[in-house]
């Protein structure tokens, strides 16, 4: 008995596999810094456990992310303004060191108002993925939740800042 476009899992599941080693020895190695040994081994061992979660948990989670390009958007949006957030930080951090900074603050705002926390189609699930990273990637503010139930966003951001 074939089983249709499941019979197919296990040739691409493997090719992918190979993928996402190469990729996190890669990615592991440009944030090591140096190369020796002990790094070297280092990079094996977690590309391999990487890879290893990928393939237990991954392919049996059951959430398949589908992209489009409307769904990278906002991770451009928060690379590109990665240098003036990480700039106000500092700014920020520079005047807490003195004392004339206060905290962050909580803040909620509906759902409605944010693309990513709505989505429909297909790319639903990556574009909320993709959204969520974007928004917690900014230095100067995080997602604490996105409650879908009730149409609310949570976030953490310095006071008086734009989130």
């Amino acid at each position: 008995m074939r089983l249709g476009p499941i019979s197919g899992i296990k040739e691409r599941s493997t090719r992918d596999a190979v993928a996402i080693w190469v990729l996190l020895a890669l990615t592991y190695m440009v944030f090591a810094g140096s190369l020796s040994v002990t790094e070297g081994l280092a990079m094996v061992v977690c590309a391999t456990f990487g890879t290893v979660w990928w393939w237990a948990v991954g392919r049996r989670g059951g959430i398949r992310f589908r992209f489009d390009r409307a769904a990278l958007r906002p991770l451009g949006r928060a690379v590109l303004g990665m240098a003036r957030q990480t700039s106000r930080v500092g700014l920020r951090l520079a005047r807490a060191v003195v004392g004339r900074a206060e905290g962050g603050a909580v803040r909620e705002q509906s759902a409605a108002g944010v693309a990513w926390a709505r989505p429909d189609g297909e790319t639903a699930s990556a574009t909320r993925a993709v959204g969520l990273l974007s928004a917690s990637l900014a230095p100067d503010s995080y997602v604490l939740t996105v409650d879908r139930a009730h149409g609310t966003v949570m976030t953490h951001a310095l006071e008086g800042e734009e989130s």
